[in-house]
């Protein structure tokens, strides 16, 4: 709604993917979703009315998600990303998690840890992925991010600076993994 309320004349178009179970949609499904809704909103824009000029912007795996699609799969059409505390390597990830449950579920999402599955790890790892021909890019992170720190988007943008594209990030140091309130 806030979003809504500050860019009236934007269209809004809010993206779900398969989730990871034990036994199904393990990655890189949640990636072919991302591809998939993008190629139908560019082949669709004319019957919704909107413009052909997109920014990806994603929370937390949404953002790990926008930023992969980005960066990944370029798009002439994608002119931006917004990065709110998503994850940007995975490995990092992994190797920076102590609770067992998240590290579960990412052993779940890519079929291993990064020692037994380090090419899953790559394939789903923005940061791999950043060229000279990467989309401007808005990163949004809490300092006190327990699940995906902020040395995420920290790196981020030094990859970024070092290809010459065009960033901005912004830590917020009292907030954590998400946030409501005035600094939102």
């Amino acid at each position: 709604a806030i979003i809504r309320q500050r860019f009236p004349d934007y269209a809004i178009l809010n993206l779900n993917y398969r989730l990871a179970t034990v036994t199904s949609n393990h990655f890189p499904s949640q990636e072919e979703d991302m591809q998939l809704a993008l190629a139908y909103i560019l082949q669709n824009t004319s019957s919704y009315k909107i413009s052909k000029k997109i920014v990806l912007l994603g929370m937390s795996a949404g953002a790990h998600l926008v930023l992969l699609q980005a960066y990944k799969h370029p798009h002439s059409s994608v002119k931006a990303v917004v990065d709110l505390f998503g994850p940007t390597s995975m490995a990092d990830l992994y190797n920076q998690t102590t609770d067992p449950v998240f590290l579960y579920a990412l052993q779940i999402l890519l079929s291993g840890t990064p020692s037994t599955n380090p090419t899953m790890y790559h394939q789903s790892s923005p940061i791999e992925y950043v060229s000279s021909q990467s989309p401007p890019t808005l990163m949004l992170h809490g300092g006190l991010d327990p699940i995906v720190p902020s040395s995420h988007s920290t790196a981020l943008q030094l990859k970024l600076q070092n290809a010459g594209v065009a960033n901005q990030l912004v830590i917020y140091p009292g907030e954590g993994h998400g946030w409501l309130g005035p600094s939102l």
